[in-house]
């Protein structure tokens, strides 16, 4: 326990700095993670004899990545919504993987199947496509305060606060106040009142960095209780992923904390979910 709290002490510090320095770092850390939990994810579905094109996907999912940082200059405005990013990288993507396949029958020597294939285009999308929303948001946040940098990071720090802030309420709502478990074949911990702390938590912190960068109350509330929502069904989603594969953590890296992915999950679903929120809803008027 005393290892599991130091280790989420240490990354919610890592975090932190990341934001307040910013551009570069995230960027870097960004590109970072995406590898890392991209590389965990091949290595895991190795497991149903799957074969994945590792490097192929890894390259393509962080193309993802650095097309949406990109969207950030004048000069690649054609990137500079989701749609212009991810659809210009999946459609080479796409077509790149057809041609594989389409040479792999010619030459009668299939080294990768249809599944193998597929496997590796979702790992791309589920981890580097997501990831790639945080610059996407940190363009929101740019348009919105070009002139507060506060301002500016507190908007990018509204995907940790659905992701992470879901799991500390949930967390500790759960240890003291759990009774009724739910998806218990999935994840035997979680509880019905560990996810109503986990939306709880959430909400108040979004309705705070929503006072600092003026998003209506109403707005705030709505938004976390969705971002919460959907990062907890993040994180049983990959416990299935887990499941069905038998292991219990996708990886060792972060030691009781299991592997990189295993923190990223919620993270990775509440990203999009914010940014379609600012695009859609408009809080800001």
């Amino acid at each position: 326990m005393r290892e599991k709290v130091i280790m989420g002490l240490v990354l919610a510090f890592c975090a932190v700095l990341t934001l307040v320095i910013g551009d570069w770092m995230l960027f870097v850390a960004i590109m970072a993670g995406g590898a890392i939990g991209m590389w965990e994810y091949y290595r895991l579905i190795q497991i149903k004899k799957i074969k994945p094109m590792t490097y192929v996907g890894i390259i393509f999912g962080l193309s993802f990545i650095l097309v949406a940082y990109l969207s950030k200059f004048p000069q690649f405005e054609i990137f500079r919504n989701s749609s212009g990013n991810i659809g210009t990288v999946v459609t080479i993507y796409v077509f790149i993987i057809l041609v594989i396949q389409f040479w792999q029958i010619v030459q009668r020597h299939e080294r990768y199947g249809m599944v193998d294939l597929a496997s590796t285009v979702f790992g791309s999308l589920y981890i580097g496509a997501f990831g790639s929303f945080m610059f996407l948001i940190m363009g929101i946040a740019d348009t919105q305060f070009p002139d507060s940098a506060v301002q500016n990071r507190l908007v990018l720090f509204l995907p940790m606060a659905g992701a992470w802030g879901s799991d500390v309420g949930a967390y500790f709502a759960g240890k003291f106040f759990g009774r009724n478990r739910i998806f218990p074949e999935l994840s035997p911990k979680k509880t019905f009142e560990g996810c109503l702390g986990g939306i709880a938590y959430a909400t108040f912190l979004f309705v705070i960095v929503g006072i600092f960068i003026k998003i209506p109350f109403g707005h705030a509330v709505l938004l976390g209780i969705v971002a919460s929502i959907f990062g907890q069904i993040g994180d049983l989603v990959e416990s299935a992923f887990k499941r069905e594969l038998g292991v219990k953590d996708s990886g060792t890296l972060l030691g009781s904390h299991g592997g990189f992915l295993d923190r990223i999950d919620s993270f990775l679903f509440v990203l999009p979910v914010i940014y379609y929120y600012l695009v859609w809803f408009k809080p800001w008027g």
